[in-house]
């Protein structure tokens, strides 16, 4: 009994696409977990390039006019 050309193609294509797809999961599979290795073994710093403010850094400069809401100077403030 003679196979015809046209199914041995098409078991051809379909071996092919099934191959091609179980490499390419395959690889994105070890790309996941190698990204979650990694993140998680080397060191993640955050480089602010803002400067934070805090409380001790609020304190007024000495020598200027302190105003209130009105733009009138602020005599609560002791110089």
């Amino acid at each position: 009994m003679k196979f015809p050309q046209q199914h041995i193609t098409k078991l051809t294509l379909t071996t092919t696409k099934y191959i091609v797809m179980g490499v390419v999961f395959i690889i994105g599979v070890i790309g996941g977990v190698l990204s979650i290795l990694m993140t998680k073994l080397t060191d993640t710093k955050e480089i602010a390039k803002t400067r934070g403010t805090s409380v001790e850094s609020k304190i007024p400069p000495k020598n200027t006019n302190q105003r209130n809401n009105f733009e009138y100077p602020d005599r609560s403030v002791k110089e």
